[in-house]
């Protein structure tokens, strides 16, 4: 799967939520979903679209056998906590162990939530669009400059057999750098690489130009120029 894919990755999210998307195919998915932070995205995208779906279901009354399974399996687990509990009593050093070992839990919890939160705040950046008409697309990134989300808006106009490929321009003789595709419709978010940071950290304009399905091979612009745009580096 390519990262370069909106619509590929909006299908396999919304089956995924839908549970439609099993197996293996469901295990792929979850690694990469663990790796990539804006698949998850994607993913809470559609629980927020379809969870309100299924609270509309009229419930259902499951059967007698599925409640003798839960009964059983509820009398199971209250064994095994009484179990460890006489276990514990008789350590009294593990139940401080596991005391601060909660406590560092939820520390380290807090930290990672906060973390995500301010990672996940995007601003924009630059607005791409020709001398009249409409802006063609939204540049936002993230308060670490580490994520970038392209939006495509109404000012985009489809070259068949092309693709967009977003610039970034450095001072001087310096070659641009690529950003990557810039989609056709819809959004798309990618990691930035050590190198693209670093191009976007000294960069004061951003250039997209026409290239080949996929964008250019040679790590330089090889179509014409369409657009230039000013980056607020704020």
């Amino acid at each position: 799967m390519k990262h370069d894919q909106p619509q590929l990755i909006d299908a396999l999210a919304a089956e995924y939520v839908l549970g439609t998307l099993r197996g293996a195919a469901r295990r792929r998915f979850e690694r990469w979903q663990s790796a990539e932070w804006h698949i998850a995205s994607r993913v809470r995208t559609w629980e927020g679209r379809l969870m309100p779906l299924a609270l509309r279901l009229t419930p259902v009354a499951p059967s007698p056998e599925v409640w003798a399974r839960i009964e059983e399996r509820i009398r199971a687990a209250d064994v095994a906590r009484a179990d460890a509990g006489r276990r514990a009593a008789a350590r009294p050093g593990l139940r401080a162990l596991a005391a601060a070992l909660v406590l560092c839990a939820i520390f380290a919890g807090g930290y990672f939530a906060w973390h995500m939160t301010e990672s996940l705040q995007l601003q924009t950046v630059a607005t791409i669009k020709g001398e009249q008409g409409p802006v063609a697309w939204s540049i936002e990134l993230d308060t670490r400059r580490e994520r970038l989300r392209a939006v495509a808006l109404a000012g985009v106009t489809a070259q068949p057999g092309h693709s967009f490929e977003l610039w970034a321009l450095q001072p001087g003789k310096a070659a641009p750098v690529s950003l990557g595709v810039l989609p056709n419709a819809g959004q798309l978010e990618r990691v930035l690489t050590p190198a693209q940071r670093a191009a976007l950290a000294i960069a004061a304009q951003v250039a997209v130009s026409l290239e080949p399905p996929g964008g250019s091979a040679t790590g330089k612009p090889t179509g014409p120029v369409l657009f230039v745009a000013a980056l607020n580096r704020a």
